[in-house]
């Protein structure tokens, strides 16, 4: 069964499986949480269940309609993705002339809104028209990593599910069924993950953070050394995944801080990266640095030059020094 996909959510997964056997599917679910924390997953299980041909075992992974689900040829089940930075009205209003439609194949046509927290205001308003009076049929699920930025009149019209970070152990036993990790390098990925699996399963590949976190401690490097923050910012903002380089950003900024308290509080190459810092980057420094990163994120979140609210992050990272 697919169910076993979503990983150490046992209480969610079984008020899901109830709601299905019962019959009582909600016409929308908001399911939130950090980017990597599994959302996509939940998704793409419960559109399987939903149209799985066998009602009473629910996303066998075997019947017809699973296995399209699967491949991601099912012609119920529609992703849609944000265009740019957000997703748009036009998105929106062709997801309501299809969701007036009669499925295809199953039970129910199944519309699932990657980033739901990016839609503008206009394309907010115009799914709110459909989740007020909800065509037969149809069911929403809208994926968001900050709720808080969704109208409140949207929201409330989900069935909201947080979607909560993974225990150690939890987390342990998912790098021991993906990979052969020693304990230390377990160990290792799961104080850097903080409870994320995508991106524990991304550490994986020792090789592409380990560049990663240099790039991060070079990125602090420069921001003492060059004399403006301008050029620093346009190297980040060609970055392929700038979200996923501040996460690494604070990482780095969170090992410095905790090098100022305890020295070998950090493993050996990583302090060899950011040893060299820490007379720059004092403890007010990373704290000061840490909560502009935080506000950038969410900043970025929103449909805003990258750039230049970079370029204003990091004058603020320097003028901290």
């Amino acid at each position: 069964m697919m169910w076993e996909n979503i990983y150490g959510r046992n209480q969610l997964v079984r008020t899901l499986q109830s709601a299905i056997s019962s019959g009582k599917i909600a016409h929308a679910y908001l399911f939130y949480g950090p980017g990597g924390i599994g959302k996509k997953t939940i998704a793409q299980v419960l559109a399987t269940a939903l149209n799985c041909v066998d009602v009473s075992t629910s996303a066998c992974g075997q019947c017809s309609s699973c296995r399209k689900a699967q491949n991601g040829t099912h012609p119920d089940i529609h992703w849609i993705v944000p265009e740019g930075k957000s997703l748009k009205i036009d998105q929106i209003r062709n997801v309501k002339k299809h969701a007036y439609l009669k499925p295809r194949e199953s039970r129910y046509q199944i519309f699932i809104l990657e980033q739901a927290d990016s839609m503008t205001a206009q394309a907010a308003n115009s799914l709110l028209k459909v989740l007020e009076e909800p065509p037969a049929g149809s069911v929403f699920i809208l994926l968001a990593n900050h709720p808080a930025t969704l109208p409140a009149t949207v929201s409330s019209r989900c069935q909201l599910f947080a979607v909560d970070r993974l225990d150690p152990v939890d987390m342990t036993l998912l790098l021991e069924i993906q990979s052969n990790e020693t304990p230390a390098d377990v160990a290792e990925i799961i104080e850097w993950a903080e409870g994320i699996p995508g991106r524990a399963l991304t550490l994986l590949d020792k090789a592409t953070w380990r560049a990663q976190y240099a790039q991060a401690a070079l990125i602090l490097t420069d921001i003492v050394t060059v004399g403006g923050v301008s050029e620093t910012a346009a190297k980040v903002s060609q970055l392929k995944d700038v979200t996923a380089f501040l996460d690494t950003l604070t990482l780095v900024l969170r090992d410095i801080l905790m090098s100022h308290v305890i020295a070998d509080a950090v493993s050996k190459d990583r302090r060899a990266l950011i040893m060299p810092l820490t007379a720059s980057w004092s403890r007010d420094a990373c704290l000061v640095a840490l909560q502009t990163i935080l506000l950038l994120q969410k900043q970025l979140q929103s449909p805003v030059n990258t750039r230049l609210a970079l370029e204003k992050a990091l004058r603020c990272l320097k003028e901290g020094i």
